[in-house]
């Protein structure tokens, strides 16, 4: 059953109208959310992951000795031989690069005082670069600005690093060895020391990826360039960025949880929502809030648990970021605010209306959708999902949940309990006030 949108458009509202409404309606309110992804930095020359140029699609991985390109963010693979990773790593930094249209867009939301939070998939630091205050940025996968010691916990900030990283060098801890080191840090970070380490028993695939690493890790606790005078910690020195297999810090949970009851709008802004847990955020806040997504493409919000039907945006503003939110900026700065009725402003032709033989929807009201400049559009009927990445842990025995269900708290962001341990750890959470749903985990 489709569920109507919270922004009311009128029949036969023409491409300027429809743009116009959704101006008006994200001018009214005070506390908007912006989840944004790679999508808002690729102006600036930084690649998405999973676009034809993307990371995903041109990385030669295989000269980096990796079975696939997932693999150089993946922490079970960086723990095995940190080296692929350091290879590549000086393409990560984004050096003397400035902000898009679309950071400064999120910066000026933020000096009019409407932006409640950014959650930013990306590790660039963009965001702040471009004027957002930094207590208003939550950096959801970390951020290459500092390091940790896998070790001994030390810090680093990234130009103690710079000239390992722009080398290919696995960076090393020189700190003075501790008798008794910490083994994880505020993040879930686990150390390289597998003995000190408290690892959950592997899964079948978990295995199988381990034997196919095994001889490279051989070679790599082997390399001769790794070693470091006797006395000091030696621990690779790992960016502050969250790899596939890693818990999301703490401060994720914590301020969305904060958030939750304040949030009046939602902007979804250039992330295809292939990761969790971030993409079960369009999900976790209150329903009753408007979410506008901006992006090339339609992103179909597929819904973890059983009952639930798929989720739809109440806006769709296709196009390349930088182009829909200078349309988009221009309007809501033209808004007078006494009467919140639009003034003039020369922008020329820069959109459409979806037609009535846009097959490419399906199930999605073509009323909510404004098509701009790099919009992708495909005319396939067939169902297509973003395939959801997600490595699951459980909160209670910090195992893996790969596949099957799990129990997810309906309060408590990314607090999730496997089958074994749901029966006797959801009495004793939130001492058994907080409810908890069935949902799927994908593979």
């Amino acid at each position: 059953m489709e569920v109507p949108s919270i922004i009311q458009f009128q029949n036969g509202e023409i491409f300027e109208d429809k743009l116009a409404s959704i101006a008006s309606f994200l001018a009214s309110k005070n506390n908007i959310i912006a989840l944004v992804g790679a999508g808002i930095s690729v102006s600036c020359g930084i690649p998405d992951f999973r676009s034809d140029n993307g990371l995903y699609n041109t990385l030669n991985y295989q000269e980096l000795g990796l079975t696939c390109p997932e693999d150089l963010f993946d922490i079970e693979t960086f723990r095995d031989d940190p080296r692929p990773f350091f290879k590549f790593a000086h393409s990560l930094y984004p050096g003397s690069i400035n902000p898009s249209p679309s950071h400064k867009f999120l910066a000026s939301l933020d000096r009019q005082q409407k932006l409640l939070r950014i959650y930013t998939q990306n590790i660039d630091s963009l965001e702040q670069l471009a004027g957002v205050r930094s207590e208003k940025i939550v950096y959801a996968h970390g951020s290459l600005s500092n390091a940790t010691c896998m070790k001994c916990r030390a810090t680093y900030s990234a130009s103690d690093i710079a000239s390992d990283v722009k080398m290919g060098r696995v960076p090393l801890c020189h700190r003075p060895r501790n008798k008794k080191a910490r083994t994880t840090s505020s993040s879930g970070c686990s150390t390289l020391n597998n003995e000190q380490s408290t690892k959950s028993k592997p899964t079948q695939q978990q295995h199988s990826m381990s034997l196919r690493r095994s001889s490279t890790k051989q070679k790599y606790e082997n390399d001769s360039d790794l070693t470091v005078m006797q006395g000091l910690c030696g621990g690779v020195i790992k960016p502050n960025v969250t790899f596939f297999g890693e818990k999301l810090d703490n401060i994720v949970g914590r301020s969305l949880e904060k958030d939750y009851g304040k949030a009046d709008a939602l902007l979804v802004m250039g992330t295809s929502l292939s990761v969790a847990p971030m993409s079960k955020v369009v999900t976790y806040l209150r329903l009753e809030i408007p979410r506008i997504l901006i992006n090339r493409n339609i992103v179909r919000v597929q819904s973890t648990t059983i009952e639930d039907d798929d989720f739809l945006f109440d806006a769709c503003l296709l196009g390349n970021c930088d182009d829909v939110v200078k349309a988009l900026g221009a309007r809501m700065k033209g808004l007078d605010s006494r009467t919140k009725s639009t003034t003039e402003v020369d922008h020329g032709s820069i959109g459409n209306l979806v037609s009535n033989n846009e097959a490419w929807l399906h199930n999605h009201p073509r009323e909510r959708v404004l098509l701009f400049t790099g919009s992708e559009v495909t005319n396939s009927c067939d169902e297509t999902y973003i395939q959801q990445r997600e490595m699951v842990h459980c909160d209670s025995c910090q195992q893996l949940v790969v596949g099957g269900s799990m129990f997810s708290c309906k309060i408590c962001f990314d607090y999730d309990l496997c089958a074994t341990c749901y029966p006797a750890a959801v009495r004793t959470h939130a001492d058994g006030s907080h409810e908890f749903r069935v949902e799927r985990c994908f593979e």
